[in-house]
């Protein structure tokens, strides 16, 4: 196989080429095809078949040269050799010639990738296509021995050619043939579209999680990273178990999430039959007649399932009808909300298989909810698919970490150490009365907890210095989401924003006037700021935002690991996300009786941020700080309560 390609480089590569020659280009050309190549061992799924194209191209098999459009290697900016020809042959001297749109990229060639024209010419069928055969394979010969004018082609740079022949093993290379093909094999038999036009496949770690939770007899969490794929992963096992006459029931904590789920399921199985009861958000039919008791009853007949809030599963109604068995195949999003007072008795029901879903499955500061959770759906399948794991793989973009701080001002200082003294006395009486404070926080500690928390996320600084980051950063085009603390927040931020010249605010949140919808579809196209408050912490995909600015964060660690994976999801063009982290630096004296200071929590938050991050020096001198104040940073991302509904605050706080 002979290929001809074209390198892809930057605009200043581009720049610096124009005053250069050839050679300059050359060199250049070859380092970007290295670190792709390097890349490519890299990362999951590709390395085999990296190996064996090394294999290849070290055999002599494939040969590769690269091409620039213009007399100069390098030509303008932007400017591609982009032509899509091949020519096929055999021994008979018959040989087929195609052309069209296709790259030879997994977008060009997936099943669920880009949609792709190619015309194809066979030379023995007519006069017409072989002589169109003959002109490509005349085309191809002339660009590859560079006389085809305005082109310029070369052999592959010793520096990329270097890079390749040296992963090759040349003894191994049939045997992983052996085993990619194993491994697509595999995946086809999870897909929860496997036979449907463009459908998807699974990657090789949602492969390997499926494998193991059906080698677990089918009980497990999925603790993946956010934005790694769990709802795909999840729609495989629900079509195994369709092939197995079981009846799923989908559970999930919010009304947003139901409709995704909903549109998930429909366009997975609808071309299958699946029948879909959904319960709650404001669909009632359940109810009709006992219409869940026959609807989850085992039996023939064409697929069904149940999609259902947790709020409406947890009800004695729905829990009265639902039809118990081994029949039933559980699914549960945000598996740790079922964990809470008012869900954790759907953790009786009789069920089948079963299935959780969260990237932080453990509820923070309620050991006994957790238990709960890892009892009933007998504990985490291993391993988890952490954000590095999922960086690594592919499934999430790297980002750049920029942590910003602030100070409480005077008056909120005062506030936070009456709220602490507080909370000091409150605590003492508890434990003096032989409570245990440290493990079931009462509802007046938690309150103070709430309170005090409330002062950071409010700090008034941080406005002004919102307005100052976006002035800075913000660059038209650009998608950034800010999450504040609350309404009032939120209007001042957005003043803020608007008054540093940046155009295309908008907001979003549970309370806002106008169409929520539309306000994400606006600005997925257009670009702009959205402000947010915490409902975009579950369920709410934008995968095109490449910023986001922190302003206010809780205790629980799930809600900034839920935000930095909504900023990384994956979108054709993101190579990088940025993260900005604005925390109220901590002072020396703000400790409190159970160690698990807020202030010293979001300096937590912000190292863990920045250890995962392309930057990781960033944190540096807040790592200098944290040992200065003399306390483990990582334990206490540990701590925290667990806040199970967006109202919990507001319930507490009106206690």
């Amino acid at each position: 196989m002979r290929l001809i390609c074209s390198p892809i480089l930057s605009e200043g590569d581009h720049e610096a080429l124009r005053e250069g020659y050839t050679e300059r280009a050359e060199i250049e050309a070859g380092r970007a095809i290295a670190e792709s190549f390097r890349e490519l061992m890299a990362t999951e799924g590709l390395a085999k078949p990296a190996v064996v194209l090394a294999s290849l191209v070290s055999a002599g098999v494939i040969d590769c040269k690269i091409a620039w459009v213009g007399n100069e290697a390098g030509g303008r900016p932007k400017r591609l050799f982009h032509d899509k020809v091949g020519i096929l042959g055999d021994s008979f001297g018959d040989r087929v010639a195609f052309k069209g749109s296709m790259n030879e990229t997994w977008p060009g060639l997936a099943r669920d990738g880009n949609l792709e024209s190619v015309d194809v010419f066979a030379s023995w069928r007519d006069e017409g296509e072989r002589l169109r055969v003959i002109d490509e394979a005349d085309y191809f010969e002339k660009v590859w021995e560079d006389e085809w004018p305005g082109i310029t082609v070369r052999a592959l740079p010793d520096t990329a050619r270097n890079a390749i022949v040296s992963a090759a093993d040349a003894g191994r290379w049939p045997e992983f043939v052996d085993e990619i093909c194993l491994e697509l094999d595999q995946a086809a038999r999870w897909s929860a579209e496997a036979g449907k036009s463009g459908g998807r496949t699974p990657r090789p770690h949602q492969v390997a999680a499926l494998e193991a939770w059906e080698a677990r007899g089918r009980r497990g969490i999925f603790k993946h990273a956010t934005g790694s794929g769990k709802t795909f992963t999840a729609l495989c096992a629900i079509r195994d178990g369709l092939g197995r006459d079981e009846i799923p029931l989908i559970l999930v904590p919010s009304d947003l999430l139901l409709k995704q789920w909903d549109e998930e399921l429909r366009g997975a199985f609808g071309d299958a039959g699946l029948q879909l009861m959904v319960c709650g958000g404001g669909h009632a039919r359940w109810r009709d007649g006992a219409r869940l008791r026959t609807w989850s009853r085992p039996g023939e007949g064409a697929p069904r399932a149940v999609l259902a809030t947790i709020q409406t599963a947890s009800s004695d109604e729905f829990r009265g009808l639902i039809v118990g068995g081994q029949h039933l195949l559980m699914i549960a999003d945000e598996v740790h909300r079922l964990g809470a007072t008012s869900a954790s008795q759907l953790l009786a029901l009789d069920t089948g298989a079963r299935l959780g879903l969260s990237a932080t499955p453990e509820r923070a500061g309620d050991p006994e909810g957790t238990a709960l959770i890892m009892d009933y759906f007998e504990g985490i399948v291993p391993p988890p698919f952490g954000l590095e794991d999922a960086i690594k793989a592919g499934a999430l973009t790297p980002y750049a970490y920029n942590v910003h701080t602030v100070a409480l001002q005077d008056d909120e200082r005062a506030d936070w150490i009456k709220a602490t003294d507080e909370f000091r006395r409150l605590y003492a009486r508890s434990m003096a009365g032989g409570g245990d404070g440290s493990d079931s926080l009462s509802a007046r500690l938690k309150l103070l907890l709430i309170r005090r928390a409330r002062i950071v996320k409010g700090a008034r600084a941080k406005v002004a210095l919102a307005g100052r980051i976006l002035a800075d950063a913000y660059r038209s085009g650009q998608r950034w989401i800010v999450y504040c603390d609350d309404q009032d927040q939120l209007a001042e931020v957005k003043r803020s924003i608007a008054q540093s010249g940046v155009g295309d605010v908008y907001e979003y949140h549970s309370a806002m006037i106008g169409d929520r919808a539309r306000t994400l579809e606006v600005f997925g196209e257009r670009g702009g700021v959205v402000v947010s408050i915490r409902c975009l912490d579950e369920g709410v995909d934008i995968p095109s935002v490449t910023h986001a600015l922190i302003l206010a964060s809780s205790k629980n660690p799930r809600e900034f690991i839920q935000r930095r994976g909504r900023v990384l999801r994956r979108s054709p063009g993101k190579a990088l996300a940025h993260l900005h982290d604005v925390i109220v630096a901590p002072e020396m004296d703000d400790d409190d009786a159970m160690g698990g200071s807020i202030l010293k929590g979001e300096l937590a938050r912000a190292i863990e941020f920045g250890s995962h991050a392309v930057n990781p020096g960033a944190v540096a001198d807040l790592r200098r700080l944290a040992a200065a104040a003399g306390f483990d940073w990582a334990s206490l991302t540990e701590n925290g309560f667990e806040l199970d509904n967006e109202t919990d605050e507001m319930e507490m706080t009106d206690a």
